[in-house]
Parts: C-alpha cells; sequence; structure tokens
C-alpha cells in the first residue's frame, strides 16, 4: 500500500492516462457517429456486417482502420525495444497530434476515416501506458479493470490481505479515472463540438509535468522507460528477444 502511493510509483500518471483514455473514448462516440476508437471489437463486428452486405467501399475503410490500430501497437513495440526514446513522453505527443488531427479533418469525411488518429494514437498509448506497479491495467478500455477491480476487493475481504487493498485501490482509481475523462468528453463536446478535442490536451499536460517532476528524462530513453512497459504487460522478457535498451 506504502509503494502504490509513494514518489516513485508511476500509478498517479497511469490514472491521467486512464482519464485521458476515457476523453478519448467519449470524444470519438460522440463526435464520429458512435464509433468507438479505442479498441477494435466493435470495428470488427461492424466489418462482419459490411463483408455480409458486400459493402466493399465500407469494407476497405474498416480494414484500413484494422491496420492503423495494428500498426501503432507494432511500433510502440519496436520503439520501446530497439530505439532509445522516451516512450511515455512520446505517447503524450502522439495523443496531443492524434486529437489535433482529428479536429481539423473535414467534417464530410466517412466518420471511421475521419476516427484514424484516433485509432492510432489510442493503440500507441495502450502500446505504452498498459499497467502501474506490477498490475496489467489498460488505460483506453475497461472491461478488464473492472473484472479486476471486482475480484480485488472480493478476495481482499476474504484474505484481509493490505497487498489486495493496493491492488483494488488501483483498478478501482482507473475505472474512476476512465469515466472522468469520459465525462470530460462530453461535456467537451457539448461545448465545442469537433473542437472539443482540444480539451482532450489538459489531461496530457498533467501527465507531461508528472514526468517531469519525477525526473524523467527528454531527451533519451531510460531503462526505466522499459522495464514500465514489460512490466506491465506482466512479463520479465519479452517472448521475441529483449532488443536495445
Amino acid at each position: 500500500m506504502d509503494r502504490l502511493f509513494s514518489k516513485k510509483s508511476d500509478v498517479f500518471l497511469h490514472w491521467i492516462m486512464s482519464a485521458e483514455g476515457g476523453f478519448l473514448g467519449t470524444y470519438a462516440i460522440l463526435t464520429h457517429n458512435g464509433t468507438f476508437g479505442s479498441a477494435e471489437t466493435g470495428n470488427m463486428m461492424e466489418l462482419a456486417v459490411e463483408v455480409s452486405s458486400l459493402e466493399l467501399g465500407a469494407v476497405g475503410v474498416r480494414l484500413l482502420a484494422f491496420v492503423v490500430f495494428g500498426a501503432a501497437i507494432v511500433a510502440a513495440y519496436l520503439l520501446s525495444n530497439y530505439t532509445s526514446l522516451p516512450m511515455r513522453r512520446l505517447a503524450i505527443l502522439v495523443d496531443a497530434a492524434g486529437l489535433t488531427a482529428t479536429a481539423f479533418l473535414p467534417g464530410n469525411i466517412d466518420p471511421i476515416a475521419g476516427l484514424y488518429p484516433i485509432f492510432f494514437c489510442a493503440a500507441f498509448q495502450w502500446g505504452v501506458y498498459s499497467g502501474a506497479e506490477g498490475y496489467n491495467s489498460a488505460s483506453i478500455f475497461i472491461t478488464n479493470n473492472y473484472k479486476q477491480l471486482l475480484l480485488a476487493w472480493m478476495q481482499f475481504f476474504i484474505q484481509k490481505d493490505r497487498k489486495l487493498m493496493a491492488k483494488a485501490l488501483l483498478y478501482s482509481v482507473t475505472v474512476a479515472a476512465f469515466f472522468a475523462g469520459a465525462c470530460g468528453g462530453y461535456f467537451s463536446v457539448c461545448r465545442w463540438g469537433r473542437s472539443g478535442a482540444f480539451a482532450g490536451l489538459l489531461p496530457l499536460l498533467a501527465a507531461w509535468i508528472s514526468l517531469s517532476l519525477r525526473g524523467i528524462p527528454f531527451t533519451r530513453g531510460s531503462r526505466q522507460d522499459l522495464s514500465h512497459f514489460r512490466q506491465a504487460q506482466g512479463n520479465s522478457r519479452w517472448p521475441f528477444g529483449t532488443g536495445k535498451v
């Protein structure tokens, strides 16, 4: 429990980025015909409909969204393992670029194509901010976080283990932060429409300041970045080799 709230903990940064994940999701849904740009489940269901109805143009648009999302995951992995880039800062910049690009795309563009920047930046964020303090926790969608908080609280009340309370709190606040970010996305779109995307820069600014206060380097990556990335995935070693640190 003490480690969870220590100065060296990255849990507060994870919560900030989870709020950003909630914002990205709500903004995408409200401005692009109900499309959730932070996951591929819905996109795949819609793709199945388009394939079944032989809407080849729509199939192509959705397939490209599938590729864009996957490309961001691959990019996050490769850059984390084979470059010395400061990945947590880079993910913040990618989110900012994705929101800005989405806000400036023409309003008459295909709703799915208009979400390509968010498909990319959300997936990239997931690749970098995918856990905290050794717990696997996605920062762009919430289903597994909800499952884990329920199980952690149940186990805590049965076993009375303070480590389980720390786990329960981590996942509970992650869910709450995501919901708060989603609410922020709703109010921003209601107030400013597509330009409400720029309100999503505020959590990113908070995340950047958090990194600066913790002394994370600007100009080069660190073993802390890479070990965080691996730890969040639940493995001390990657199955395809460790690459360059």
